[in-house]
């Protein structure tokens, strides 16, 4: 669907299933390419505008994924699915209380004036070319045009009607990806015969094939939500390609209880 490189059997060695399943992954990553070529100019409300904006920023993390898969970073590929999934989390809340990205994009500015605050209350030297004048006069300013309450991520889930997934899914890559024991643990191994603790360098906490499916489920919500959002019509092949995704993640769960 675009020139970027497929993967192909030899370079990685993997089975036959799994090329089989990045190449779904792939499949989802151009339809979601082929629809944000078609949005092209168009008039849309603030909502609509840091929607589009979400959608492709989620094109770019799904393209991390697939590396990431592709070189057997698992761990590293479940931190960007979180990425993807407070992507989600954003759109779904957006949906169903557009104002919101009013708020979302307002708040930006006040993460701003907190680097800046940070900054000039150091006592280290000024990056060259910045004055601690300047950045107090961009301080002023943005606290003159006046920011919003901060909105939590607990928050939009529930917006969303995604808390369960954000306090189990989310939570689980969030270990992950603040190197918690929990997320840490599968590097460990006991020694059978010493039954001393060894590095496993291979580990990981979830398996490679269980990430394919849940990048492709949540980069699928994240197509729906923007389409909905948008007011367009969903593209060819997005429901096609929801089934087969949804075999993949059955397949797991399958093989998980034999």
């Amino acid at each position: 669907m675009n020139d970027s490189p497929s993967i192909a059997p030899e370079e990685s060695g993997a089975s036959s299933e799994w090329q089989n399943n990045l190449q779904h992954l792939l499949y989802i990553r151009d339809l979601c390419v082929d629809y944000n070529k078609s949005l092209g100019s168009r008039s849309s409300d603030i909502s609509g505008i840091w929607s589009a904006s979400l959608f492709l920023r989620s094109i770019a993390t799904l393209n991390a994924v697939i590396v990431l898969l592709k070189f057997r970073l698992n761990d590293d590929a479940a931190i960007i699915i979180r990425t993807m999934f407070e992507i989600e989390l954003q759109l779904d809340a957006i949906k169903e209380q557009p104002e919101l990205a009013t708020q979302l994009v307002q708040r930006t500015e006040a993460h701003r004036r907190n680097r800046l605050e940070a900054l000039t209350g150091s006592k280290r030297e000024m990056p060259e070319g910045i004055t601690r004048d300047a950045m107090a006069e961009q301080i002023a300013k943005i606290n003159a045009e006046g920011v919003p309450a901060d909105v939590k991520k607990v928050q939009l889930a529930k917006k969303a009607g995604l808390l369960y997934e954000f306090q189990t899914l989310y939570s689980l890559l969030s270990d992950i990806a603040h190197v918690s024991p929990m997320g840490l643990a599968h590097y460990l191994e006991k020694d059978a015969t010493t039954g001393k603790l060894r590095l496993n360098p291979n580990g990981s906490l979830l398996s490679p094939e269980y990430l394919i499916g849940l990048a492709g489920a949540t980069q699928l919500n994240i197509l729906d939500l923007v389409v909905s959002i948008l007011g367009d019509v969903p593209p060819p092949k997005a429901e096609e390609l929801r089934k087969l995704n949804r075999a993949i993640l059955h397949r797991i769960k399958t093989k998980a209880r034999i």
